[in-house]
Parts: C-alpha cells; structure tokens; sequence
C-alpha cells in the first residue's frame, strides 16, 4: 500500500506542481467524515480538494489510494463516490451557457453511470491525468491477477 501511495502522491505532485498538504486534523477528520462519508481512512489520502468557505473539508473533492469522492453543491453531480477500478473513461465536456463557463470533467464507469466534476480549485485537465493514471494503475493490477 505503501508504494501505491507514493507513485500517487508523486503522480499528482508531477501533474499539479506542488506537494498535497493534508496536516489540518479538522480538516482531514471532516472530509473522511463528510465527503468520504465514513468509507476511508486518514492513510489513504492522497489530497483534499476543499471548497469549504472556512476550509474545514465540510465540501469539495478528496482523492484516495482507490477512490475519488466529491460532495460539493455547486458541483455537477453534487455527491458521488467513484472507484478507480470503476472509470471506463474520462472526458472534458467544455461548455457555455448564457456566457457563463460550465465546463467539467465527466467520468463514464463500466457500469453506465456518468459523473461530472465541474469544481474550480483545480484544473480539470490535470484532473483527468491523474485519474486516467489511477484508473490504468487498477486495471494493470486485474489483468494481472489470475
């Protein structure tokens, strides 16, 4: 688990140029509280996205050794957890709409579903690299197994 969670941390320090800083104990304990909604642990972290107005991990993204978990009411899909054994495919669907930017990223699964991740603290396109990273990181290991 250990080396899985190295090769994402230096994954997304090498996509988004800095180092995810997950020290605030309020901070984690509410976003494994809220926005993971109690289905992972602190050592699985690899980032909180917060989009709390006090940053307090009450809302936005966070992004775990398996999963990507988001609860954000201005988010396209406002609350959804997503494995990464489960991403059949990432797009960025660029839209406008009455001049108003509402681009997002959409995650498709092997099982029909489609979210969208449409939350501005942090660049979608580097988003998706990190996903479509996780996702083949997973899909290796299945294929390896017998």
């Amino acid at each position: 688990m250990s080396d899985l969670k190295l090769a994402f941390e230096d994954k997304f320090e090498e996509l988004f140029g800095y180092k995810p800083w997950n020290g605030d104990e309020k901070q984690v304990r509410n976003a494994l509280e809220i926005i993971c909604q109690g289905k992972s642990k602190k050592d699985e972290i690899i980032a909180i996205i917060d989009t709390s107005i006090s940053t307090n991990g009450k809302s936005g993204m966070v992004l775990t050794l398996d999963s990507v978990y988001v609860k954000d009411a201005g988010n396209s899909t406002s609350k959804f957890i997503a494995k990464y054994e489960d991403i059949e495919s990432t797009y960025i669907n660029e839209d406008r709409f009455l001049g108003v930017d509402i681009t997002a990223l959409e995650l498709n699964t092997n099982y029909g579903t489609q979210y969208r991740i449409s939350i501005d603290k942090i660049s979608k396109r580097k988003l998706m690299e990190f996903l479509d990273y996780a996702s083949s990181l997973y899909q290796e290991d299945d294929k390896l197994e017998w």
